[in-house]
C-alpha cells in the first residue's frame, strides 16, 4: 500500500548538477574536474544523493561508475531539473539586455538547427534584436573572420573559431525511393559545386573505399542537390535531417562507404571584442552541459546598439 503521507523530498540542486557531470564523464574524477570539486568531495555528494533518494544510483564497472536503473531513471529528471532551473536564472539576469546580434547559417543548419538555437536565444535574450543570414558554408565562415558576423552556427566550424557542438548526426547517402542503383557502374553523384565540405567528403571516403563514381549533377543550392535526388538523378550524402518520404538511405551492402558524423556547431571569433557576444556565446555554451553552469557576467547591464559592431 503506496503511504500517501509520505514527506515529498526536496533534491538538492548541487547534487544533481554533481550527478549529471559524473552520469556524462563516466569518472568521479573526470566530473570533479568538471564541477571544480575534489574527488572526495564529488564521492561524498554520491553518497548523499543516494541516501536522500533511497536508491543505489552507480555500479562499478573497472574504473567506471556507470548508472543503474534507477540512476537513469533520475539522470532524465535531473536534466530536467536543472534546465529550467537554469532557464530561470538566465531569463532574470538577462532580461533587459538590449542589441543588436548578427547571426550565421548555412544552408543545411537553417534547414535543421537554426530555429532551435533562435529558440534558446530569444529565451534568454528577449530584448535582442537578431539579424540571420543563411548562405553556404564557406561563405559565412568567411563572413565570421571578417567579423562581419557575430555567431554562426555551421556544420564546419574552423579550426580558429572558438566552438562548441550543439547536436552531432548520422550522415547518410540518399537516393530517390525509387532509384536503382547502378551495380557495376560509377556511382552518380549529386553535388555542390565548390567551395563544398561535404563534396571533399564525398570524394575522399569514396576514393579510400575505391567505390568508382562520376558526377551526374552539380547545383548551386541545397535545394537544387535535393530536387535533383528526388528526381532519380542520382545519389548524395548529407545529415539524417534531410531525410523524407521522397528519398531513401542506401545501406552497407549497396557498397557505399560509412562517413563520419555531422556536427553543428556554434562558433564566435575570438578576437571580436564584444562583451554582449562573449557572453551570450558562453552562456548557450554552457547551457548544453548542464554540470557545467556558472553565473556569466553582465548580467546587470544594457548594452547600446552604438557598443555592438556588426
Amino acid at each position: 500500500m503506496i503511504n500517501s503521507t509520505r514527506t515529498i523530498l526536496n533534491l538538492d540542486l548541487d547534487l544533481l548538477r554533481t550527478f549529471v557531470a559524473v552520469a556524462d564523464l563516466n569518472t568521479f574524477a573526470a566530473a570533479a574536474v568538471a564541477v571544480s570539486r575534489t574527488q572526495s568531495a564529488v564521492s561524498q555528494q554520491m553518497q548523499r544523493l543516494e541516501q536522500l533518494v533511497g536508491k543505489e544510483l552507480f555500479v562499478r564497472h573497472g574504473r567506471n561508475k556507470l548508472l543503474t536503473e534507477h540512476g537513469i531513471q533520475l539522470l532524465g529528471y535531473a536534466r530536467k531539473i536543472l534546465r529550467f532551473n537554469d532557464e530561470a536564472c538566465m531569463s532574470l539576469l538577462f532580461s533587459n539586455i538590449q542589441g543588436n546580434l548578427s547571426l550565421g547559417a548555412s544552408d543545411e543548419s537553417a534547414d535543421t538547427l537554426l530555429s532551435f538555437l533562435l529558440g534558446r536565444i530569444s529565451l534568454v535574450y528577449p530584448k535582442l534584436t537578431l539579424d540571420i543570414c543563411v548562405k553556404r558554408n564557406p561563405y559565412i565562415v568567411e563572413m565570421l573572420n571578417s567579423q562581419e558576423l557575430d555567431l554562426i552556427l555551421t556544420t564546419s566550424a574552423p579550426e580558429w573559431a572558438e566552438s562548441f557542438v550543439l547536436r552531432r548526426s548520422p550522415t547518410l547517402w540518399y537516393c530517390s525511393a525509387d532509384f536503382i542503383f547502378p551495380v557495376g557502374e560509377p556511382v552518380p553523384l549529386v553535388l555542390l559545386d565548390e567551395p563544398s565540405p561535404y563534396r571533399d567528403m564525398i570524394f575522399k571516403h569514396l576514393e579510400h573505399a575505391q567505390v568508382d563514381y562520376r558526377v551526374a549533377y552539380v547545383a548551386s543550392t541545397l535545394a537544387a542537390v535535393r530536387a535533383a535526388v528526388k528526381a532519380g538523378l542520382g545519389v548524395t550524402a548529407r545529415p539524417v535531417e534531410m531525410m523524407s518520404p521522397e528519398l531513401r538511405v542506401l545501406v552497407d551492402t549497396d557498397g557505399l562507404p560509412s562517413l563520419p558524423d555531422t556536427e553543428y556547431s556554434v562558433c564566435f571569433n575570438g578576437k571580436k571584442e564584444n562583451e554582449l557576444v562573449q557572453t551570450l556565446f558562453h552562456t548557450l555554451k554552457d547551457y548544453q552541459d548542464p554540470w557545467h553552469y556558472t553565473q556569466p557576467v553582465g548580467g546587470e547591464k544594457q548594452w547600446q546598439d552604438s557598443e555592438l559592431p556588426g
